[in-house]
Order: structure tokens, then C-alpha cells, then sequence
């Protein structure tokens, strides 16, 4: 490839990077919510093999179909008018929506509420603890399962917020021209602020150490012709900063690449995803491992902090690349640890403690961070999430209207759905609904 094509293709990735900033920078503002990659990701759907259609009891031409309407014991109406953000802690949960935050013990159950107004409030949890923000907002609670623990109010709009284990927050917000990336204790007190006002740099994401002690942020340079990717790491306390200027004790700088993701692992690591590579960095901000990659990313989540899970859409620019719908799994030494062939796009994925749940269409399933495979199926309705709760075969799934529980089966159709305002909820099965080895094993567990 001729000189002339290169600095061609780089002038054009230079330009489609701004784009995509200002796009990014824009759309936070509007209240679109993007996700942190930490705790939990968003996606959908796995296709694994055909299943017959869905019917309904009374239906003509169906066959070993059974209907049994849900109780209040594994079901709930959903009447807010928007979705319900769901954060599962075994049996109990947390859901959000757009008048506040409630948690319940059980199915029904609810303990405590905490009324807000937010249009498309967002979750992030992190050990026991959630925060519910707005993109575009300016507030932030954070809560435990004893109720509110403190409320975070900005001066600037919110574009992006994570917590760590300890209920530190996080807080990246625009004001006018200025960035400012904030960082709170566990009872909601201001340790530490860095106002970003240089012109083409956005910060994009940020996160708190395990130990309390640094925070990490990404930022996008797009003042030359090639974007530049650049994490940054910051002592919190007085005492770790004294020595470094602006408490900034190491950076790491990547070349025609932009870093839109990256998190706080167990081991102390912080994950960081590009376009273009994984990197793992240690506790002084030096690369100790790289992963890369020859596919663009449909999904991608730091799981329980012990895990990197991504799944790969089609090949990246001039590589042939793995196959699209591969969900990987990643340690928190860049290994790949485990993989599992979707056979189409994923439009869904969610990583907990519990596993992972994949879906593609209406087909759910949910693996093992091992890649095995515990149990699939049809899930017909709207639906927003499907999350396992004590054990990844029991699962909540939400939908626009509803959230119901249920022992998840291998190759069983399920309508979570509901005829009208008030009426009985249920589902209909057909097909097989002995499970599997895998779903055997997951019960011994």
C-alpha cells in the first residue's frame, strides 16, 4: 500500500474518530446512556438451534404445549411507563425505574423505596452497592440494601459514573466547555476533583481502585491527524500525591487508537478496551499484557471483576478475523480462558457472578465462565434483561410490563407476556423440558 493511501486511511479513521466523539459527547447530553462495561453490559441474543413456534393453549395444531399462570410468589407488574433497571443480589433486587429506586427481599417483597425523577435512569452495581444516575442528569444516588447511603449532586450534566466495591463513586460531567472528573468516599464526600478544559480532548470513562487509593481515566486526543488513546492514573489521598504534580502518577499513550472502556480488576489490573487491542495494567500504569483483536466488538463486559467477556461482530479493517456471534472470556491475566460459538450476532450479554447470558433474537442462553453451556431457549415477549439470581438457572426476566422468575430448561419455549392491564400472567412451553447434563450439573452446584 502506497505512503500516500496510509496517510489517506489515517486522515479518514482521524476524521471518523472526531465524529464519533462529538457524536459520543452529544448524545451523553441527550440523555443516551453508554455503557461503562463494568458490572454489567448490555447486548442480545444468541441463535443455538431451531425450536418450534410458540403457541398457546386451545391454539390449533399444537402439541405438548402446557400454560400455567404465574403467582404473585414469581411475578410482578410492571406498570411505570418506562423500563425497569434490574441489579440482583441472590433472591433479593434492586429496580429502578423512572420514579425512583425500590428494593425487594423476595418477589413482591419490597423492603424500602427512594422516590426520584429521572426520564431513563441507569444502574451500575459493584459488590453491594448501586448507583442510579441520568445521563444528561445531575444527580446520582448510591444505595445498599439497607436503602440510600448518599446523594451525589453536579454542576454539570453527567456522561459517565462507576463505583468500586467500597461504594466509591466515580463521576465524569460536562459543564460549558469543561470536563470534570470527580471522586467520592463511601458516604458521599468529595476527595477528589481534575477539571479537563483542553481543546479536542474528551475524557470517556473512568473508575475507582479496589483499595480506595486510584482512580484511572481515558481520554480521546483527536487534535492530530491520528486519534490518540490515553489512560492516565491519580492518586486520591493527600499522603500517596505529594509527590507527583497534579497527583498523576503514571500514563499510558496509545497511537490510532481509542480506549472506550476500562475498569478495576481483582488483581489489581485495569482492564482497558480498544478498537484495536485489551491491555492489562499494573498498579504503575505499565502494559503487562495485550490481547488483540481482529474483529470489531458488538458487546463487551468486565464481569464480577474477574473476568473479561466480549463478543465479536465482523472482522476489523484489513483482517479476516474470528468468527462473528464468538463470545470470549477472558482472565484478568489476558488469557483466554474459554470461548462459545453463538452462530449469529450478538444482541445480548450480560456477565454476573452467577455466569453469563448471551441472546440473539428471542433465543437466550446461559453459560459458564468455563464456556459450557447450561441451559437455552425461546423467550417470546418484549423483553429488557434476563439475569440469574441465586444460580444461573434461576432467573429474573424483564420485560416492558412485567418481571417474572423461573427455572430456566434447556430447549423450552417461554411467552413471558401479559393479554391485558390486569390479567393472569403465564408462559407456554413446548419441546423438551428435561434439561441437560450441564443443567444437572448446575442443580448439584
Amino acid at each position: 500500500m502506497s505512503k500516500q493511501k496510509k496517510k489517506k486511511q489515517k486522515m479518514n479513521k482521524g476524521m471518523t474518530v472526531l465524529l464519533v466523539v462529538l457524536i459520543f459527547v452529544c448524545a451523553l447530553a441527550g440523555a443516551l446512556y453508554i455503557d461503562t462495561f463494568h458490572g454489567s453490559g448490555r447486548a442480545a441474543q444468541f441463535v443455538t438451534s431451531v425450536f418450534q413456534e410458540l403457541g398457546r393453549t386451545g391454539d390449533s395444531g399444537t402439541q405438548g404445549q402446557t400454560q400455567s399462570a404465574y403467582s404473585e410468589k414469581d411475578s410482578m407488574v410492571l406498570n411505570e411507563s418506562t423500563r425497569a433497571m434490574v441489579a440482583t443480589a441472590d433472591k433479593q433486587f434492586f429496580m429502578a425505574t423512572k420514579d425512583g429506586m425500590r428494593f425487594f427481599a423476595g418477589m413482591g417483597e419490597q423492603k424500602w423505596s427512594d422516590t426520584f425523577n429521572m426520564i431513563t435512569p441507569q444502574m451500575v452495581q459493584e459488590g453491594n452497592y448501586v448507583a442510579a444516575g441520568e445521563m444528561g442528569g445531575k444527580n446520582i444516588r448510591v444505595y445498599d440494601k439497607n436503602g440510600l447511603c448518599y446523594l451525589v449532586q453536579t454542576n454539570g450534566t453527567i456522561m459517565q459514573f462507576a463505583l468500586n466495591a467500597n461504594g466509591y463513586l466515580s463521576v465524569i460531567t460536562k459543564e460549558n466547555s469543561a470536563y470534570r472528573i470527580q471522586v467520592y468516599n463511601g458516604q458521599g464526600t468529595l476527595l477528589k476533583g481534575r477539571v479537563e478544559e483542553s481543546d479536542g480532548v474528551y475524557p470517556l470513562c473512568s473508575d475507582v481502585s479496589g483499595d480506595n487509593r486510584a482512580f484511572v481515566v481515558s481520554y480521546v486526543d483527536t487534535t492530530d491527524i491520528e486519534p490518540i488513546a490515553r489512560v492516565l492514573f491519580f492518586y486520591i489521598n493527600a499522603q500517596d500525591s505529594e509527590s507527583y504534580t497534579d497527583s498523576m502518577f503514571a500514563a499510558v499513550e496509545k497511537t490510532d487508537e481509542v480506549i472506550t472502556a476500562l475498569g478495576y480488576m481483582k488483581n489489581g489490573v485495569v482492564a482497558a478496551i480498544s478498537d484495536s487491542n485489551i491491555y492489562g495494567f499494573d498498579v504503575e500504569g505499565r502494559e503487562v499484557w495485550r490481547y488483540a483483536l481482529d474483529n470489531t466488538l458488538s458487546h463487551a463486559t468486565l464481569a464480577n471483576d474477574e473476568h473479561i467477556v466480549i463478543a465479536l461482530s465482523d472482522g476489523a479493517l484489513n483482517a479476516e478475523g474470528r468468527e462473528k456471534g464468538l463470545v470470549c472470556i477472558l482472565d484478568t491475566a489476558g488469557r483466554e480462558v474459554a470461548t462459545y460459538a453463538t452462530g449469529s450476532a450478538v444482541t445480548y450479554l450480560k456477565a454476573t457472578s452467577k455466569g453469563i447470558m448471551v441472546g440473539n433474537d428471542s433465543i437466550y442462553t446461559g453459560l459458564r465462565y468455563n464456556g459450557r453451556m447450561v441451559w437455552s431457549c425461546r423467550i417470546s415477549g418484549e423483553v429488557a434483561d434476563v439475569i440469574p439470581m441465586e444460580s444461573i438457572s434461576h432467573t429474573m426476566i424483564v420485560t416492558s410490563g412485567l418481571a417474572v422468575t423461573a427455572e430456566m430448561k434447556n430447549g423450552q419455549n417461554l411467552a413471558v407476556i401479559q393479554e391485558n392491564e390486569g390479567s393472569d400472567l403465564y408462559t407456554t412451553e413446548i419441546g423438551d423440558t428435561q434439561g441437560t447434563a450441564a443443567e444437572e450439573d448446575d442443580r448439584q452446584e
